[in-house]
């Protein structure tokens, strides 16, 4: 989406109740962003899982994903929740990947002309 760097700043810095935020590094450098929101629906939401192109393709996506499932599961969570932009195919493939299924199409959510895709992953 684009978004400035500015406006993401202040998102990741931020205090939300019911939000947390975590910082990713690798190899001692940040790398990217994770933000999850729980409660949300009956288990957690991962609202931003964001790596920064020279850590993208290196397994630390698969290996947040991992964690988050693992402590959803042991907090007991009957879903996990996460959402794409239609036009990320790379994104929604990742997810399918990872065991989520499509639950809702939410057209202009984000911005006019834009469909988030909602997708579920049902671990119990």
């Amino acid at each position: 989406m684009n978004y400035p760097e500015d406006a993401m700043a202040r998102f990741l810095a931020s205090s939300d109740d019911g939000a947390y935020r975590y910082r990713i590094e690798a190899g001692g450098e940040p790398a990217g962003a994770v933000s999850i929101r729980q409660p949300w629906l009956k288990g957690p939401y991962l609202e931003l899982l964001a790596l920064l192109p020279p850590f993208q393709n290196q397994g630390i996506g698969a290996e947040i994903l991992d964690w988050f499932e693992r402590e959803a599961l042991q907090a007991e969570a009957r879903n996990l929740w996460v959402c794409a932009s239609g036009f990320n195919e790379r994104a929604l493939r990742f997810y399918q990947r990872h065991g989520f299924k499509q639950a809702a199409a939410l057209p202009g959510l984000v911005g006019d002309g834009y469909t988030e895709i909602l997708l579920r992953k049902f671990p119990l």
